[in-house]
């Protein structure tokens, strides 16, 4: 792997899992999932079985490509990036997910090698559940299948977005898009601004919106130059008139 960080690098070989065990917690943390909205408490606890809750370290490599291990990996706390490698062996990011997100759903519907990564960026509790088991589950319950279809449907515009940007918009534009994206779904109020909580660097911003390490920095100075972001060491925080 390349261009997924020093720190990441580093520590993707490790698989270090620490089991949660707190019933009560997690059936709070299940019905925080988008896939279980407008799920009853009975049909949750019942189902509980069928899930195991971990903790994950920054760096942890979930699963990487060519594996096929059908799990479905569920986001309660933290940030995970999903990673695809171009046949010339550059690593772009197809996705950052938080709390509330699913990924490794493409093991629902077939037994195919998996085609991309996954790499914890900030430290993650997920929720993990055998393929079979939650597509038996789904069968039985016609809304969380529906949820499923509209969790692959936002994922689905999202990357059409993507491919928009890479295609058309200028890098300045493709970064304060990001920075925008984030904020809406991992972004802290605070004096003057939305704060984003998850820690990037610009070769992480490079990987995400399909541009060089020194390219970024080079935009990302112009922005907080022109107001239009603000840096305040390693946290990057949107001006409240910017969004506005």
């Amino acid at each position: 792997m390349s261009g997924l960080g020093t720190a990441i690098e580093t520590l993707a070989a490790l698989r270090k899992e620490r089991p949660v065990d707190d019933d009560v917690n997690k059936v709070w943390y299940l019905r925080q999932n988008r896939l279980f909205r407008e799920a009853t408490e009975e049909g949750i606890i019942e189902n509980q079985h069928l899930f195991t809750m971990c903790e994950m370290p920054r760096g942890t490599l979930v699963f990487d490509a060519g594996e096929s291990d059908r799990i479905i990996y569920f986001v309660k706390r933290g940030t995970v990036r999903i990673v695809r490698q171009t046949p010339d062996g550059k690593d772009v990011t197809v996705a950052l997910l938080g709390p509330g997100d699913l990924f490794g759903e493409e093991s629902l519907f077939d037994r195919r090698a998996r085609t991309t990564h996954a790499v914890v960026l900030e430290d993650a509790l997920l929720c993990t559940s055998r393929a079979d088991d939650l597509f038996a589950l789904l069968s039985r319950d016609p809304a969380l299948a529906l949820n499923v279809a509209k969790v692959l449907s936002e994922r689905l515009d999202d990357a059409q977005s993507t491919m928009e940007d890479l295609a058309y918009a200028r890098v300045a534009d493709r970064i304060e898009h990001l920075y925008h994206k984030l904020a809406v779904e991992h972004g802290v109020p605070v004096k003057g601004g939305l704060r984003i909580e998850v820690r990037l660097t610009h070769a992480d911003v490079a990987s995400l919106v399909g541009s060089t390490r020194e390219t970024v920095s080079l935009e990302i100075a112009k922005l907080v130059e022109l107001g239009r972001l603000r840096v305040e060491g390693r946290t990057v925080i949107i001006p409240k008139e910017v969004l506005s």
